[in-house]
């Protein structure tokens, strides 16, 4: 990974002269994105190694979604619905992105 898309990933231990491993090395491993739901946008604190799926409930919780929740899922503005077994760093999510939170195609209730 070079030194930019690390940044991007909201690592930037390379400069820092540590470098990031499985274990949490990495001095920068939380950073804040923007999860939008129904034109009201919050900010949520992420870490690279959680799931989509812990980011998701961390979104329904800053929101208060009571009514089935689990009905929702997490997008970018242009793709496809992410992952919830995916980490944050796996659906390259990056320090600022924008993310949808909406009813998911695919969950079943």
């Amino acid at each position: 990974m070079d030194k930019q898309e690390q940044k991007e990933f909201g690592d930037d231990s390379v400069e820092s002269g540590r470098h990031d491993d499985e274990h949490g090395g990495g001095r920068d491993k939380t950073f804040t994105i923007s999860v939008n739901y129904n034109g009201l946008v919050k900010p949520i604190e992420v870490d690279k190694d959680e799931t989509v799926g812990d980011v998701r409930n961390k979104a329904i919780a800053a929101f208060g979604i009571t009514s089935n929740p689990h009905l929702l899922g997490l997008f970018p503005k242009d793709g496809p619905e992410l992952s919830d077994s995916q980490t944050v760093k796996e659906a390259k999510i990056k320090k600022g992105d924008e993310l949808l939170l909406r009813p998911s195609a695919v969950r079943a209730g």
